[in-house]
Parts: C-alpha cells; structure tokens; sequence
C-alpha cells in the first residue's frame, strides 16, 4: 500500500497555490474531530487525523494511521451503518447522518458528515467530520418528554380533581364530603409532586450545572424523611458513614422522586423502600429499591433503553427522568435491575 502524500503526520495533502497552510490551520484548530481517509476497496483507512481527534476519541495519530478507522470509533452494534456509509463515501457519494461512536468517555452521539474526494492517480479518499451533538440531542430529548408527560399527566389529574369538584358540590352527605376531598387532596399533591419535578428538570436543563464534591449520606437521609412525612410505607436508608460524590443539587430533588415512585406504586402489602449505596471499582453507585411490582415496560424502555416516547406511555410523572437526567449532568448514568423480587434502580455516578 502506497504512503500518504502528508508530510506532516495529522496534515491534509498539500495544493500547490498555498491552500494547504490555510487548510492546515483549519483541519489543526477546527474543535470537530477529522479524519483523512484513503479507501482501501471499502475499507477506510486512516491517513491523518486532527489533534480534536485524538482528544475526542483518545487515540494518538501514530496509532490509528494506516489503520482502519472502523476498528477504532464504531460500536459493534453499528457496523452495518458504518459499512454503508464507508460504500457511499468510496463510490463518491457524500454522507450526512447522526451517529453513536465510541469515545474516550463512552459512547457519543455525533453529526457525522463523509466528504469524498478522487487524487488525480486515481486513488479515492475522503474526510470523515464529527460534531459531537450529545448535549443537544440529550436536551431536545428531554424536553420533548417533559412537554409530553406534563401535557398527559397534568390533564388527567385536573380531570379527577375537577370531576371531585363538581361530585363534592352536588353531595351533601358529609362522610361522602370527606372521602371526595380526600380524593381530591391526593391528585392535588400529584400535580404539585410533578411540578416540583418540572422545575427541577428545567433548571438541570437550562443553567449550566457543574458537579461539585458532596457526601451524599446526609441528602439521601433528607430525601428518605421528606417522603415519611406524608407517604405510607417503610424507607430504610442503608448508607456507609460518608460517600463522597460529584453532584449537583438537584439530586435530593430526583431521590426524593425515586423513593416516592417506589413506594406509590407498589402492591405490596408492606410497601418498602431501602436507599443504599457506596463504591464499586471505578465507579460508585446509589441504589433505590422497593419490592414492588417492577416497572411497566413501557414506563421503562423509553428511559432506560431510547425507547419511543408516546404520550399514553407514561403515567408515573416525571421521576425516572428526573433521576436520569440527574445521573447525566454529573456524567453518570441510570440503571434498572429486578434483583429477587425488588426493582432496583441505580443512580450511577463519579466518586469526588
């Protein structure tokens, strides 16, 4: 196979009219990550790269030139996607897609975009740009699940409470007086859990949150008694004597929904919550678990799994999300597991 025409290692072939140094700055300083491709029949392989390359997916240039960079970036989950976009870009057509690609924190979402181009001895090359959207892809996501679970929950709760209303006015029989607005009470505390809720989501959304060092003991303790003084049901708090986290505020806010969807939803006799955590490897976790009935899967694949969101999909407001947007903001994640008869979901997050 014949070297690349580059006599600098990450720079784009040289033009003879003194494109190429005002290229260079451009492939060297531009914050996408870009790669110089030479197919290979359909394989692509790598003839330079960008130094937002090598910082975005955290491999050095001596080691992915004269590699294919398939083996590299693309989840396995994703190679016919990959192979397809590799087939257009040899053949001279260009791509446009958003795309998952594994990076040096994880998995990424990215605008990617495939550029073709054919060297006057008939070799075909290409430029493979990545826009790393994660943030924005995360937020549009979460803000069409807030329009519309609020749309969907806020409707059918002022329908029971306004139906109570109307009942309550036409009745006279004071024990029956009393059990409407019993009923009453209870959707309005629903509406105001989901509020909360909102505003919190709102604020991780729209202010610029970064994680700061917290012994989270004492805000699980706090979250744990909020919910006893107004829900039935056991909190168990199983916590070591300090567990230092990076975190934003708004954590007490979604374990607080955590514990209050477990115990709401839960038909069990003796509805229990237990709030436990502490450090596995890498990484430590803060686990909400109740022996209830699990999660509806179509309460969980939308939050857990991408799955579709539909409006009649959720009925249980906004914690999950809450709880998972949470996770996000402190670059972690949320887990769910049914572990001997208990739901477990699981805040996973970054040791301070």
């Amino acid at each position: 196979m014949d070297p690349p025409d580059n006599t600098r290692g990450g720079q784009p072939p040289h033009q003879s009219d003194g494109t190429s140094d005002r290229f260079g700055h451009l492939f060297d300083l531009i914050g996408d990550a870009v790669i110089e491709l030479e197919f290979v029949d359909t394989t692509p392989i790598v003839r330079a790269v960008n130094p937002a390359f090598e910082e975005i997916f955290g491999y050095d240039s001596e080691q992915v030139l004269g590699e294919s960079l398939n083996d590299y970036i693309i989840p396995e989950s994703h190679d016919t996607d990959a192979n397809a976009f590799d087939e257009r870009t040899a053949a001279g057509k260009s791509n446009h897609a958003i795309v998952r690609r594994r990076t040096a924190t994880g998995l990424r979402e990215f605008l990617y975009r495939g550029v073709p181009y054919e060297r006057e001895d008939g070799r075909r090359f290409g430029f493979a740009i990545y826009s790393d959207i994660t943030e924005q892809r995360t937020y549009e996501r979460h803000i069409k699940v807030i329009h519309r679970i609020l749309r969907h929950n806020l409707r059918n709760e002022l329908s029971v409470i306004l139906g109570t209303a109307q009942l309550l006015e036409a009745d006279a029989d004071r024990e029956t007086v009393q059990s409407r607005a019993a009923t009453i009470e209870k959707h309005a505390h629903e509406l105001a859990s989901i509020g909360k809720e909102a505003q919190t989501l709102e604020g991780l959304l729209t202010n610029d949150r970064q994680p700061e060092p917290r012994d989270v003991v004492p805000i699980c303790a706090d979250a744990a008694e909020e919910i006893r003084g107004h829900t039935t049901g056991t909190v168990e708090v199983e916590l070591p004597d300090r567990l230092q986290l990076l975190v934003v505020p708004e954590l007490s806010t979604a374990l607080e929904a955590l514990i209050e969807n477990g115990l709401a939803h839960n038909d069990n006799d003796d509805p229990t919550v237990c709030v436990s955590g502490g450090y596995e490897a890498k990484r430590a976790v803060v686990e909400i678990a109740d022996n209830g009935p699990g999660i509806p899967d179509s309460e969980r694949e939308p939050v857990f799994a991408d799955g579709q969101i539909t409006q009649l999909q959720h009925g249980t407001g906004l914690g999950l999300w809450l709880a998972r947007c949470t996770a996000e903001v402190c670059d972690g994640h949320l887990e769910y597991d049914r572990v001997d008869g208990w739901t477990v979901v699981r805040l996973v997050l970054r040791p301070a």
